[in-house]
């Protein structure tokens, strides 16, 4: 089941990396729950609480500042994880990548982002599993032919997000 979003999304960020973000095609990006190393993954909130729940569990003492950045998200249809048509990719979606990275496996939830960029979709609308009712959208492909158009607007905006924020 697909669902169509657009508007404004928010992504908040150490101080220092906020203009890498819409770049496609970085060696360095780090692994993430629904990307390998080096695979192209946009991380995005329909709002700034949804962000802080998003990152709480990454936020320590003494990390550097961070920033509110906004983004106008383009009209796509995403593979929706909170449809119960699509409760066996879920399954996959949330098992902790986290943890099987520190055993040294691949996550079950890179089959889960396989399984949806295979079948082209742009993109996935994933549940939060710290806060239900709490949504955000992981984007496989952006600003390329048939993806949608992702542009950042406004200034950045400072945020405070307490360490293991909930």
């Amino acid at each position: 089941m697909l669902s169509d979003i657009a508007g404004i999304f928010v992504k908040i960020v150490p101080a220092g990396d906020a203009d890498i973000f819409l770049a496609r095609g970085l060696a360095a990006r780090p692994p993430s729950r629904f990307n390998r190393a080096g695979e192209d993954a946009l991380y995005l909130s329909p709002d700034a609480e949804s962000a802080r729940v998003a990152i709480g569990e990454y936020v320590r003492p003494g990390n550097p500042p961070r920033l509110l950045l906004r983004y106008e998200v383009g009209p796509c249809s995403l593979f929706d994880l909170r449809h119960p048509d699509n409760g066996d990719v879920y399954e996959l979606a949330r098992q902790s990548w986290r943890n099987a990275m520190a055993r040294g496996e691949n996550p079950i939830s890179w089959r889960a982002s396989d399984h949806i960029r295979k079948n082209g979709h742009a993109g996935l609308i994933d549940p939060s599993r710290r806060r239900p009712g709490l949504w955000h959208i992981t984007l496989f492909h952006w600003n390329t032919p048939g993806a949608p158009e992702v542009k950042l607007i406004g200034d950045p905006k400072p945020i405070i997000v307490p360490a293991d924020y909930r």
